[in-house]
């Protein structure tokens, strides 16, 4: 499990293929405070600033999400 601002990824693989689509899980913990510009994204190997990223996808709260809880969600990358 990965963590970072207030969320914990799962099930994070350490390689994926080329043009394949990928599913990224995730948890909220109740300390993080959603914004309309979260977004999450892949980041190559030795990555060294948040601009370094392939490709990324916004994070939209779930409709069930309720600010202070904890919310698994799972955002998905089609054909890298």
């Amino acid at each position: 499990m990965e963590k970072t601002w207030g969320m914990e990824f799962r099930n994070v693989g350490s390689c994926y293929f080329p043009q394949s689509r990928v599913d990224c899980h995730y948890t909220i913990n109740p300390q993080h405070t959603w914004a309309s510009n979260d977004w999450i994204g892949l980041f190559k190997v030795g990555w060294s600033s948040v601009k370094d990223y392939h490709t990324f996808v916004w994070a939209v709260a779930p409709s069930s999400y309720k600010e202070g809880t904890s919310v698994n969600c799972c955002v998905n990358f089609q054909g890298l």
